[in-house]
């Protein structure tokens, strides 16, 4: 009897113990645990060559809308706001990013990875560089 009682309960104390080891937040949701790259990035930072674009944009903003589809919107000192939207791709092993937009009727592609909430876009316009460092916020 002893034994078919420790049979039984031991699996029991086993699944108490691990469902104590995991904690999992209460407002998570299913894209949260599943993409958790879903989210809002701002530009922490954004040089142009030796220009500071910062100081003359309000925002620069990339939202992931959904698992395929991301918007690009920024905003210049006194304007209007720009949103353009796009696809991308996110390899879910590498965490890369891959992006290809259009704006004002050039065509950007992009890679990037994303790490700890970051990642950062380096491309030529102009002949000078262009880096831009995005994080949630």
């Amino acid at each position: 009897m002893k034994k078919l009682k420790t049979i039984i309960f031991l699996p029991l104390i086993l699944c108490a113990m691990l469902a104590c080891a995991f904690t999992f937040d209460r407002t998570s949701t299913l894209t949260d645990l599943t993409h958790p790259y879903i989210n809002t990035y701002e530009c922490t930072s954004a040089r142009l060559g030796d220009e500071d674009l910062l100081e003359k944009y309000e925002y620069f903003t990339i939202t992931f809308l959904d698992e395929r589809t991301l918007e690009v919107s920024f905003k210049k000192q006194g304007g209007n706001r720009h949103a353009y939207t796009c696809e991308y791709t996110v390899d879910e092993k590498t965490q890369e990013l891959t992006a290809e937009l259009g704006i004002f009727g050039f065509k950007f592609r992009q890679s990037a990875i994303i790490e700890n909430g970051k990642f950062t876009l380096c491309m030529p316009v102009l002949g000078k560089p262009l880096i831009m460092v995005f994080e949630v916020q």
